[in-house]
């Protein structure tokens, strides 16, 4: 039997309920606003979540990452997103997720990556809500145990 692919109508509507309690709310919007799985190239994408939970309609990505992370690049990121969002930034948390293609799983650039970019948001006082990477098979998120490794 072939899957079905998913109803946009219903993923739309799952979106639009969509409220962030936890990690697990956070990887299902993920997956919602990912399916399906399969990637061409190494890129973050960037959404923002106001004070109660629901995602704002903006998700941006930021394509062709280099294999390796780069503290530079996360800086000027963030340096961007309170540039560009300047006030409007005031109560809103961020959530990124790192995709790539292949079926490696977590891997350690994935680990570093995850680790500037809390990095920085902690600097520059921002809500982070936890990092995740999607590979061509499985979304997952880095937990605090894959950042000690």
């Amino acid at each position: 039997m072939t899957p079905r692919p998913p109803d946009p109508d219903h993923l739309r509507a799952e979106l639009d309920r969509m409220v962030v309690r936890g990690q697990q709310d956070l990887q299902r919007l993920w997956e919602l606003l990912m399916a399906p799985l399969g990637f061409s190239a190494r890129s973050l994408w960037v959404t923002f979540l106001d004070p109660d939970g629901r995602p704002l309609p903006q998700l941006l990505e930021v394509g062709e990452l280099p294999d390796e992370a780069a503290d530079e690049g996360v800086q000027g990121l963030f340096e961007l997103l309170t540039h560009v969002l300047g006030e409007g930034l005031d109560g809103l948390g961020v959530a990124f997720l790192v995709v790539r293609p292949g079926r490696a799983g977590l891997v350690e650039d994935d680990r570093r990556l995850a680790r500037s970019l809390l990095t920085a948001a902690r600097e520059a006082g921002i809500v982070c809500h936890p990092v995740h990477v999607a590979d061509d098979l499985r979304l997952l998120p880095v937990t605090p145990d894959d950042l000690a490794a």
